[in-house]
């Protein structure tokens, strides 16, 4: 059970959510305002009179659906996540405690890439996510369309297990006609989000927001197609930024995709071409994504009197 403090935080995220995004923030700044104390952050988001917040603030519970919820102070909180400037308050799931550790004790994959993408795209993220999942690799991916979507499929149909990483409340699929992969994915793996049970509609931010979760759990961040200002590419910076391997699988040259993946290969991402090229990664790396790690984390500063 997540402490009131990390509760309150996660609930005052997600009243402030609609303030947030009409905030003229660049995914920098973004990750910068989720990591500031809560005083500082009402003071940002231009919340002058936060007691009219709290008829709207309520402490997110764990459910049915989601019985899991982590706080930065509980020594099961994963400490790859922990790492972040912007660390989650609170991590929901809608597995268990044991089966999140379980998941995650294994070495972690994230493959990411562009919602528009070419059929050798498509292609190449199935067949490798299936490669890895049946390696008993957990897959880590984001929500379910484009190639991370295809990137479940791959990992679903070799029996594996792979962990959705959402904008919404764990609970709910984005998209949210997509209820049959979500479901099968909570069969095999778990879903994940910062935002409590039940948050939605889903903001903007919240997309970009998620992909640090993403880049923290994964050990090895393989890229497939991604333009410019994909959230592909943006994993792939903050991964670097945590000192975890970053892969491209390259595509062809003349499919619009590949331009900046192949920028990243400038930069020093590995190329692979497929499974065992990743194992191997892992194999030098030899650091699964951690779990149940003290992280002596210090408390948010607390809200304003009168608030909840």
């Amino acid at each position: 059970m997540a402490c009131p403090a990390c509760q309150r935080r996660t609930a005052l995220i997600a009243t402030l959510a609609p303030t947030i995004s009409n905030l003229p923030l660049d995914r920098e700044s973004l990750l910068g305002l989720l990591s500031l104390p809560n005083a500082q952050l009402l003071h940002a988001t231009k919340t002058e009179n936060p007691h009219k917040l709290s008829p709207r603030l309520e402490l997110p519970l764990p459910t049915d659906t989601v019985p899991t919820a982590l706080c930065r102070h509980d020594p099961l909180y994963p400490a790859a996540l922990a790492q972040l400037p912007s660390a989650p308050a609170v991590l929901h799931a809608t597995c268990t405690t044991e089966r999140l550790r379980e998941l995650l004790s294994k070495p972690t994959v994230a493959i990411t890439g562009g919602c528009v993408h070419t059929s050798y795209a498509q292609q190449m993220t199935f067949a490798l996510a299936n490669d890895l999942a049946s390696a008993g690799i957990t897959l880590i991916c984001g929500v379910y369309n484009g190639l991370e979507a295809v990137a479940h499929q791959g990992a679903l149909h070799a029996g594996g297990n792979t962990i959705a990483v959402l904008p919404d409340g764990a609970n709910q699929p984005y998209p949210n006609n997509q209820n049959h992969l979500h479901q099968s994915i909570l069969q095999r793996g778990a879903a994940l989000s910062e935002l409590p049970p039940g948050f939605s509609p889903q903001q903007l931010w919240c997309l970009i927001a998620r992909v640090r979760i993403t880049a923290a759990l994964a050990s090895v961040v393989v890229v497939v197609e991604a333009g410019t200002r994909s959230h592909g590419l943006f994993t792939a910076q903050i991964a670097a930024e945590l000192g975890h391997e970053v892969a491209v699988l390259p595509g062809r040259v003349t499919d619009p995709g590949s331009h900046d993946t192949i920028g990243l290969l400038r930069d020093g991402a590995h190329p692979v071409a497929c499974a065992s090229d990743v194992l191997e990664l892992i194999h030098d790396k030899s650091t699964p994504t951690p779990i149940g790690t003290p992280i002596g984390t210090p408390a948010q500063d607390p809200l304003p009197a009168g608030i909840l």
